[in-house]
């Protein structure tokens, strides 16, 4: 992928997060619903073409019946999840959770070999100590209200979709 490529992925997944972060802060109640939804129409979708691959191929693959039981199971899971949707909420908050106290401490460790600007640099801090009380809310109390998980999440979203965005010339040369 060149340079110019590279910074635009960048810049697109900055815009994407702020986007994401001004739905969660917005309609708290309708993203973490919305998001158990499109989770299971994924699976869904992906039991049936699972199911479908599977039985093309069962002429020429003796193992074509794990195939079928994975798509099995993902259709399985996908109605059990537009069922009980609170369900893949719950996992999907803890998550993020996780991923923000990993994202948190890389941040945190980039903060400590960084040589940015200081303007950078504390916005680096910043958005590490963000992560990781976000991350550990999140882990301690996946139960509690979502809705001020989901607010939490957005502000996250939006700062690191800030952050991306300003820093995008930057970002991309690692790549």
């Amino acid at each position: 992928m060149n340079n110019i490529l590279k910074k635009n992925f960048v810049s697109i997944n900055g815009i994407l997060a702020i986007v994401f972060g001004l739905v969660a802060l917005f309609f708290p109640g309708l993203t973490l619903a919305t998001l158990g939804i499109l989770f299971s129409i994924a699976i869904l979708i992906g039991g049936i073409m699972l199911i479908t691959g599977s039985l093309r191929i069962r002429k020429i693959n003796h193992r074509w019946y794990i195939l079928l039981l994975e798509g099995i199971i993902g259709i399985l899971v996908g109605i059990i999840i537009l069922a009980r949707p609170e369900l893949v909420a719950t996992v999907f908050v803890t998550i993020i959770g996780l991923w923000a106290l990993i994202i948190g401490l890389v941040f945190l460790f980039t903060y400590i070999k960084s040589r940015l600007p200081s303007f950078s640099n504390t916005f680096m801090l910043i958005i590490s100590i963000l992560s990781l009380i976000t991350g550990i809310f999140i882990i301690i109390d996946p139960f509690e209200s979502t809705r001020i998980i989901t607010i939490l999440i957005g502000i996250y979203a939006i700062i690191y979709g800030l952050f991306s965005v300003i820093h995008s010339s930057r970002i991309y040369r690692i790549y």
